[in-house]
């Protein structure tokens, strides 16, 4: 049946496979755009950070978020043309996603056969992509610009001229200045052409690659000093990193939203690395071949650039989140695509592509949709709850204190409010200040005295982010000043154990106390569903 099938119409139907699979990803991020809401906090304090009222602010700060500072400058550039609510931000993430779907397509045509048949539905259809690619952070327009990269690198293996070499040092410049991680991505790139180079003796070419590389260095070294600099209080957000815990994100990043599907995704890889391993074997040309040079390049630089990945996030020793591998699953996406399409003249490849992918279409988009359909955040409707009925008096507490950034961007009413533990700057992720409130041997006093104050004056008290759930006879934690000889540096422990004295000390002091009914709307993303209570009284 499969000799019986004609090339013609094999590609025809490839063709439809792919617009559909670009359809369905355009209309799901359509989706994904009209339900998301509010900013939650990462993204509330990218937009504070490059709404600072000079750049020198954001020099200053942005050492404090995930991305350099090219990031929150075109940010600033965006709001100054488009505005800054929350519709022309999340125009802004829907204009990313389509970006990379257009990137898909030209790194398809780049380096194989011009169809993303794998890595739309391996990107496109995945909540990884479609929540956080999406989401006013660099992650996904880091991606785009790492698959650009991916694909010029190709068209230099392919053919080496001036206007080729200049984009792919662009591309990669700009992917370094958009996300980090990139940089660890174009060193993969970069050692995967050189290998090649070095198997040909081709001098000029790996000069040109190294050359692009240096500069990529180059262009991060102003970030250097401002990256040392926070030595001493990074450790307050690090978290011990294992092999294990990677791999437990990776695959939840790979699989999202559909555990199964990681499993399936894997296999693919290894079917497609053998059979091209096989293919290689048969070519082993003597003299230079492009298809020998490309299909070794697609077959090394996904395992260069996973292995390099693992060693950088491990370096990071950051707590690990699946769209911390939304960048790498890019280069795997396209990598896929790439060897398919090099292996093109074995027709069962091609029909197992159109069968997974078709498997994809029908799939994935149910499984995903519960999860594109959920709220960023809810702290907007907590922010306007709590204008609507707190009285300029009362007390606002936010706690633990990162609900505070959201909180800032959302809430214009007139009672003053404060977070657990107090910080001085709202507008970004403060950790430095966070660590000096580790190391004080009272950090919280100073809360549980205005709130004292507030419900003694018989004043109200209100919580975002509500209160622990202690039982009658519990006892609250208590931390030394960090690093505590349990929990060390953990910032969470110490959130947690401030938390649990704030509750005790409510429970023990006011009289009455009660959790604020929200207005029902759509489920909301676990990361940031923020319940509200008041507590009136003092005993």
């Amino acid at each position: 049946m499969i000799s019986s099938i004609r090339l013609d119409q094999l590609r025809r139907v490839e063709w439809i496979v792919a617009v559909l699979l670009s359809l369905m990803v355009i209309f799901l991020i359509g989706v994904r755009v009209n339900h998301a809401g509010a900013l939650w906090r990462d993204e509330s304090a990218v937009v504070q950070l490059a709404r600072m009222p000079h750049v020198s602010d954001i020099t200053r700060n942005f050492q404090h978020e995930a991305f350099p500072i090219t990031f929150p400058i075109l940010i600033r550039g965006y709001t100054n043309f488009f505005g800054a609510s929350d519709t022309s931000l999340r125009v802004f993430g829907a204009a990313v996603g389509l970006a990379l779907v257009c990137a898909l397509w030209l790194c398809a045509r780049w380096s194989g056969d011009g169809l993303p048949i794998i890595s739309l539905p391996f990107l496109g259809l995945s909540t990884t992509f479609l929540i956080w690619g999406l989401t006013i952070r660099g992650y996904g327009l880091g991606s785009v610009l790492i698959v650009l990269v991916f694909g010029l690198f190709v068209l230099l293996l392919r053919k080496s001229s001036l206007a080729i070499i200049v984009a792919a040092a662009l591309a990669s410049i700009a992917a370094v200045q958009c996300l980090v991680h990139n940089l660890v991505l174009v060193f993969a790139l970069a050692m995967s052409v050189t290998v090649i180079c070095l198997l040909r003796r081709d001098v000029r070419n790996m000069a040109i690659f190294l050359a692009i590389l240096a500069l990529c260095a180059i262009s991060f070294l102003p970030y250097l000093n401002a990256y040392t600099s926070g030595s001493h209080w990074s450790v307050v957000a690090e978290s011990p990193v294992t092999f294990r815990s990677l791999s437990k994100q990776f695959i939840l990043a790979t699989g999202d939203p559909s555990s199964a599907f990681a499993s399936c995704w894997g296999i693919a890889f290894l079917v497609l690395l053998s059979a091209a391993t096989l293919r290689l074997y048969h070519l082993r040309p003597r003299r230079p071949t492009t298809e020998w040079d490309v299909l070794l390049y697609l077959m090394l630089a996904p395992v260069i650039a996973t292995v390099g990945y693992y060693l950088f996030l491990h370096l990071l020793n950051y707590l690990a989140r699946p769209w911390y591998f939304l960048a790498l699953l890019s280069i795997l996406a396209v990598s896929l695509d790439g060897l398919a399409a090099s292996l093109h003249n074995l027709k069962w490849i091609r029909l197992s592509r159109l069968l997974f992918a078709f498997a994809a279409l029908t799939i994935l988009p149910f499984n995903a949709w519960p999860k594109i359909v959920e709220r960023q955040s809810n702290i907007d409707v907590v922010a306007k709850k709590v204008t609507e009925l707190a009285q300029p008096v009362d007390l606002i507490v936010a706690a633990p204190w990162q609900y505070g950034i959201s909180f800032n961007r959302y809430y214009k009413g007139t009672a003053r409010w404060i977070t657990l533990p107090k910080m001085a700057d709202l507008r970004v992720h403060r950790y430095d200040l966070f660590r000096e409130k580790m190391v004080s041997s009272h950090p919280i006093d100073d809360v549980l005295e205005e709130i004292q104050r507030a419900l003694a004056a018989g004043n109200r008290v209100w919580f975002v982010g509500g209160l622990t759930q202690l039982q009658e006879n519990d006892v609250p934690r208590f931390l030394s000043p960090a690093p505590d000889p349990t929990s060390g540096w953990d910032n969470r422990a110490y959130n947690r154990s401030w938390l649990e004295q704030l509750s005790a000390f409510v429970r023990a002091h006011g009289e009455r106390g009660q959790t604020v009914p929200l207005p029902s709307a759509s489920a909301v993303n676990e990361l940031e569903n923020v319940p509200l209570m008041v507590v009136d009284g003092w005993q």
